[in-house]
């Protein structure tokens, strides 16, 4: 069994064609913009949509944890003490409280995924297994990807490459596409801005080339943080690597929403979304850099 979060139909962005995108919990990174903090643990996790609470207190009746407090009318939330009886998310009227992850095994994901095949075939879409990082529950990544190459789908997946090589061994041939993270540049940035280096992660892009997978570049860009000449440089070397293209991200705030839902304030507070005239300048210069197959995602 595998702990996922969420399950996403119809998606464009996550690989060719019409895809559907079946997210995995657990990540060992700790980017600070991440648009799905609710991601990062691998455990199953409360959450509460703050627009959704109007502050009832039906919540802490029903809760043996102690872990909703009204105060002056505020409702807090004690994440950490959760025990997740799921008493609370049932009470609600409003619907606003929920619990991110749910054990699904791979079966039950492929005949869910199923339901949508002719949308992919008729596309030349698929399925993409995304998270958080997949390879963190690495074993139940290598047994869904094998379940839906078996079932005759076009498998992707999105990875920092953060995993150990013999991890990626064992699942590729059942994945046709890597959509792969390449966030920072310098192995000192790239632990301050992740929490890890930079080295595991360049090994693993050279030898998933060196092994003949199709891998595309994905590279988030955070004005003040990651983006620089030295990086844009960077990325321009990486796209004449054997990589089939390079697509670049610009930052934007989607993830704060979510941070704030399950109690977390792991995100950037100083950073605003790019114009767009600033992205195809930042495209412009990786191409002038000799960058090749550059476009934004």
């Amino acid at each position: 069994m595998g702990i996922v979060f969420d399950i996403q139909r119809f998606c464009v962005n996550d690989g060719p064609g019409i895809r559907t995108v079946v997210f995995l919990k657990g990540c060992p990174l700790k980017c600070q913009w991440c648009h799905n903090p609710e991601s990062n643990s691998i455990k199953r996790q409360l959450y509460c949509e703050w627009n959704r609470c109007v502050h009832c207190g039906t919540c802490g009746a029903v809760c043996g944890q102690r872990v909703h407090e009204m105060d002056q009318g505020a409702h807090r939330i004690r994440f950490s003490g959760c025990a997740l009886c799921g008493a609370c998310v049932e009470a609600c009227p409003q619907g606003a409280l929920g619990v991110y992850g749910r054990e699904r095994s791979a079966g039950e994901v492929v005949a869910e995924v199923l339901k949508d095949y002719d949308y992919y075939e008729d596309s030349g879409g698929g399925v993409t297994i995304s998270g958080g990082e997949p390879m963190a529950q690495a074993d139940y990544a290598r047994e869904l990807s094998g379940a839906l190459k078996g079932a005759g789908l076009h498998v992707c997946m999105e990875t920092s490459g953060f995993a150990p090589w013999e991890a990626y061994q064992r699942l590729l041939p059942d994945v046709d596409l890597f959509l792969f993270d390449y966030k920072a540049t310098g192995e000192e940035l790239h632990r301050r801005l992740t929490g890890v280096g930079h080295g595991l992660i360049l090994t693993n892009l050279r030898l998933l080339l060196e092994a003949g997978k199709n891998v595309r570049l994905r590279c988030p860009i955070i004005p003040g943080y990651n983006l620089s000449e030295e990086h844009l440089r960077a990325i321009a070397g990486l796209s004449r690597s054997g990589v089939s293209a390079v697509e670049i991200i610009p930052y934007h705030d989607m993830g704060k929403g979510k941070a704030k839902n399950i109690g977390s304030s792991l995100y950037l507070s100083d950073v605003r979304t790019p114009e767009q005239a600033e992205v195809e300048r930042w495209i412009d210069d990786i191409v002038r850099y000799g960058g090749i197959r550059i476009f934004q995602a």
